[in-house]
């Protein structure tokens, strides 16, 4: 009983081309098996992913990269919208600071360590969730 199902046989090493011997599927080595599976993990072509800021495309180096590189390929706008961007999570940084809880109003309080707390206690958490979800049913 092999690993691949009968049909699914190759004569020939599905990479090199190699005659197979003996109880060889498919590949006549691992290394071959191996290289076979990076094949088909290789990008087809250059990755342009929209930016959601301009729209232009822009050559996605790596999967987390979200816009255009600022300094080569933005153009003027796209660049102030970045800025204004980084502006806006700092501005949200500095709020979570001296955040005041949602449900009763009083301080959330931060250690400054870590990320910032939403609400003062577990009791406002659940009781905001509450509210939102009786909204929400409404």
């Amino acid at each position: 009983m092999g690993y691949y199902p009968p049909y699914n046989h190759l004569p020939d090493c599905g990479q090199c081309g190699q005659r197979l011997t003996g109880r060889q599927e498919r590949y006549c080595s691992p290394s071959c098996r191996q290289a076979a599976y990076r094949a088909t993990k290789k990008p087809t072509g250059p990755r342009l992913k929209p930016c959601p800021l301009c729209g232009d495309h822009f050559l996605a180096t790596s999967k987390r990269k979200k816009y255009c590189d600022y300094y080569d390929e933005a153009e003027r706008e796209c660049q102030t919208a970045q800025d204004d961007l980084e502006e806006a999570a700092w501005i949200a940084a500095e709020e979570r600071k001296e955040a005041e809880c949602p449900h009763c109003g009083e301080a959330a309080g931060w250690s400054g360590r870590g990320r910032p707390k939403r609400f003062c206690s577990p009791r406002c958490k659940q009781a905001d969730y509450r509210q939102r979800k009786a909204q929400q049913a409404a």
